[in-house]
């Protein structure tokens, strides 16, 4: 087994950039350096099998302890690189160089501890002929050879970062019986770690407890013993229990250790555990900082609590009395919360300032014990912080109503003990208000407005936590408002307030809104970036779970779906929106999650697996008393309706008294009309699909033009195709024209991908006519149609047919359009409204007829859909 690589039951996951890293290496030695576990065998051995496929000249050796004799190693060394002939030669003819032309792979440099045994086999790698290369696994890259290689390039190093999985190869390791969602949770629980990840795999059942996010629940057995009798068994006691001790602290530095009760080490042996490769790295560049890697540390404290409870409580209410004297509240909460005397937690935690923290960069945590509202005086910013944390949990109306009693007792928090900063704390307590009028979608005034706006101000410069908070607030009306521009301006002033603290809670919903923004009046690539950095900041510090991170992967959701990428939007809304009972959501927020998992449900499984979805969310909308949410599922069911060809279904929900009320609204609000517009929208397609294109105008005038000239461009899109469409039904060739060209215009800039493949019929249809009648367009329309359309199906593109087709004027129906009377009365029946099925039961005739006469229909009056039989057939007077 020494020379060839372990034998591996389970196959090997791919990890290409490791193998492109040692490809791209030839005439060098490669180390691959990181903890156990970390995959560093594997990814040799993935490389040896890959080189010996290839037919290259590949040789293995595998160290051990013995191989600290130079004698031995010599031997070995000679055997694996030169055959079995080089260890006939006498010791005193020296150690034989590597020979031309093979590739080399040495593991376990570890094992070597001997000086001698070290200069020995570093001699002998360096030495390679241009035409070989070595692959070498060690814990670290040590020795003055290897150092002094590396400067010279002739050492390549792949690091411990580097052997982190990334979220594909994790999902590849665990396999299928976790969803894309729980695969990546695992893998950011486990840091990437490769031996984790496999526990994981053979271990579903008690794996689960890696999903939570903020307990120390424990792990699966087996990668507990592996952690014991692999990491922890190479440690003497004393070392092991200063480590347990350590471990407690969430990250360090030598004056922590130094202050620590009992001292448990220094800072010397803390540096050599570093050295030696082992699970603690430093997190800092200037090397002040050290921390465990995630999986040994929680392992080390459930160590410590199993074995010394009482060194494990004392050890934290050290460490958040230690943060908090140093200036680090987010680890002096994370600490307190776990120490039995709940008022030494309760003080900590309001001294460094609790939601202020909270807001800032604090814990996913509960900030302790319930503080009732009669001491809401006593410890204000610990009881505001807790109210924060209810909302964020989807406890909104006992938020509410604690606030309320707080309010009274403390008189408007006007009451309150001495050293509390009144004008910080009102102001915490009015942001509250203003999340749960949000959380409520209670309707957005004038008033209101100026209330955001005169607070915003009040607090800029002063408190900035505070002034950001209040402008993420501001945005989010504007938002409601359809008022984009001040929505980013106010963005701006609430990122530029926090210059000093970058990532923040309040930040990640900062970039949510310069996301939206971004979409509604820019482009889609420019709204993924900001969302991009929303979910990067969602994921610190806290749990994988939380208020931030499920409503990042809602809206990032959204982005796929308008870039047509299905898969990945699915991957990030199934289990998200599982989860919005459990969090605060906005009705954007939940629209745009059930809308979006509606249409993708409806484009590839139909209106069963739609109406699932949408049943969903009106669930939630009556749950949480949200009835513009009902508004927005009733506007994506009608939708729904129409893409299914649910005629009759979709014409009874126009009518329903909800709908119809919605539509006959005459209000100008912003708010109402934001509602509005896309109802009527929707309207017009159903109109314009039952061959009504009169109707469809119809409705299409009734929109409030200027709100939609400022709307979001989704909206605009949607209205360009319906008043395509619409013209193009009722003849107005040169109308329909103008509006596919300010739809093409709209979904090219923006980068509406799905909408404009949604529609890509009628728009190439509109496209082809104008290229036939002669119209100039501009080259950039056509490459659109080419590229993004005509590329979706594989459907002749417009150059040739530009080229290739005589101009002539209106495609007329083929000469033999007279349908028979059956075909006559199913025409009829099915401009009505009636299905495939239907017709047959009226009929008294089979489905498959139907379909027969349907086809027959469809050939006779040269049309492709139903929609456009329908409008053929009116114009013809046929029905």
């Amino acid at each position: 087994m020494r020379y060839c690589p372990p034998r591996l039951i389970e196959p090997l996951v791919a990890r290409p950039r490791i193998a492109r890293r040692m490809a791209e290496a030839a005439g060098k030695v490669t180390l691959v350096v990181g903890p156990p576990g970390s995959g560093k065998t594997s990814a040799l051995a993935s490389h040896h099998a890959d080189l010996a496929a290839a037919g290259a000249a590949v040789r293995w050796l595998t160290l051990s302890a013995e191989d600290n004799d130079p004698a031995i190693l010599r031997r070995h060394l000679d055997h694996a690189f030169r055959g079995a002939g080089a260890e006939g030669r006498e010791e005193s003819e020296g150690l034989s160089d590597p020979p031309e032309d093979i590739v080399g792979f040495i593991d376990g440099l570890e094992k070597i501890d001997a000086a001698p045994a070290r200069a020995l086999i570093g001699a002998f790698v360096l030495e390679l002929p241009p035409s070989s290369s070595f692959h070498i696994t060690a814990r670290r890259m040590q020795g003055a050879m290897f150092h002094d290689g590396w400067l010279r390039g002739v050492v390549e190093v792949i690091g411990p970062d580097e052997l982190r999985m990334t979220d594909d190869e994790a999902a590849a390791l665990l396999g299928e019986a976790w969803s894309p969602w729980d695969r990546q949770r695992i893998n950011e629980a486990v840091d990437g770690w490769a031996a984790g990840l496999r526990f994981v795999a053979r271990a579903p059942r008690s794996a689960e407890r890696l999903l939570d996010g903020t307990g120390e629940r424990p792990f699966p057995v087996e990668m507990a013993n592996y952690l014991d009798d692999v990491v922890c068994a190479r440690m003497d006691a004393a070392s092991l229990a200063a480590l347990m001790d350590v471990s407690v602290l969430d990250r360090f530095t030598p004056e922590a250790l130094a202050a620590m009760p009992g001292r448990p080490c220094d800072w010397a042996q803390i540096d050599d555990h570093i050295r030696e490769g082992s699970f603690i790295r430093y997190v800092d560049e200037q090397r002040c900082w050290a921390a465990f890697h995630p999986v040994f540390g929680r392992h080390l404290r459930q160590r410590l609590r199993r074995f010394d409870p009482d060194r494990f409580d004392a050890l934290n209410r050290f460490a958040a009395s230690w943060f908090e004297a140093n200036g680090f509240g987010a680890e002096a909460i994370r600490h307190a919360v776990t120490v039995a005397d709940s008022a030494f937690a309760a003080r900590v935690i309001e001294n460094v300032g609790a939601i202020h923290v909270d807001l800032c960069d604090g814990p996913d945590v509960g900030l302790g014990e319930r503080v009732p509202a009669t001491r809401a005086g006593e410890l204000p910013l610990l009881f505001l912080g807790q109210i924060y944390f209810a909302i964020r949990r989807g406890r909104s109306v006992e938020a509410r109503a604690a606030l309320e009693e707080a309010g009274r007792q403390t008189r408007g928090f006007t009451l309150l003990d001495r050293g509390a900063d009144p004008e910080s704390i009102r102001g915490f307590a009015q942001l509250i208000d203003m999340v749960l009028d949000a959380s409520d979608d209670r309707p957005i005034t004038e008033q209101r407005l100026a209330e955001l706006e005169r607070a915003m101000e009040a607090h800029r410069g002063v408190r900035p936590i505070l002034a950001s908070g209040v402008a993420c607030m501001l945005a989010l009306a504007y938002l409601e408002l359809s008022r984009y521009a001040e929505a980013a301006t106010v963005c701006g002033i609430g990122l530029h307030a926090m210059h000093d603290v970058k990532d923040s809670r309040v930040s990640v919903f900062l970039r949510i809104h310069q996301a939206d923004i971004a979409v509604a009046r820019d482009t889609v690539d420019k709204a993924v970036l900001y969302i991009e950095d929303a979910q990067r900041i969602a994921r610190i510090g806290s749990g994988v779970d939380n208020y931030e991170v499920i409503a990042t992967r809602i809206l990032r959701a959204g982005l796929h779906y308008e870039n047509n990428e299905l898969d990945a939007a699915l991957a990030l809304l199934d289990p998200s929106l599982r989860q919005l009972g459990s969090i605060n959501a906005w009705v954007r927020l939940c629209a745009s999650g059930f809308g979006t998992a509606a249409a993708i449900a409806g484009i590839r499984h139909g209106i069963d697996a739609a109406e699932e979805r949408l049943r969903a969310g009106e669930a939630l909308a009556r749950e949480r008393n949200l009835p513009r949410l009902l508004q927005f599922i009733a506007i994506a069911r009608l939708r729904e309706l129409t893409r299914a060809g649910e005629w009759r279904a979709a014409m009874e929900h126009v009518e329903s008294p909800g709908f119809a009320g919605l539509l006959a609204t005459d209000s100008l609000s912003h708010a109402v009309l934001g509602v509005q517009v896309p109802a009527m929208l929707e309207v017009a397609r159903l109109m314009i699909e039952l061959g009504r294109p009169h109707d469809a105008q119809a409705w299409l005038d009734r929109i409030n033009k200027p709100f939609l000239g400022e709307a979001d461009s989704r909206f605009r899109f949607t209205f360009r195709i319906m008043a395509m469409r619409a013209a193009y039904g009722m003849r107005r060739y040169n109308a329909a024209v103008d509006h596919m060209q300010a739809a093409v215009e709209l979904a090219s800039h923006a980068g509406l991908v799905r909408r404009a493949l949604n529609n890509r019929q009628h728009l190439t249809e509109v496209f082809d006519w104008s290229i036939r009648n002669g119209r100039h367009l501009p080259a950039r329309i056509g490459a659109y149609v080419d590229d993004v359309l005509r590329g979706a199906d594989g459907t002749e593109s417009g150059a040739t047919l530009q080229q290739s087709s005589p101009r002539r004027g209106v495609e007329q129906a083929p000469n033999n359009f007279t349908l028979s009377p059956r075909e006559t009365e199913i025409i009829a029946l099915v401009a009505e409204g009636y299905i495939t099925k239907e017709i047959a039961v009226r009929l008294g005739i089979s489905e498959g007829t139907v379909k027969t006469h349907r086809k027959k229909i469809h050939e006779k009056l040269g049309v492709a859909s139903r929609s456009q039989a329908i409008a053929r057939a009116r114009d013809l007077l046929i029905i």
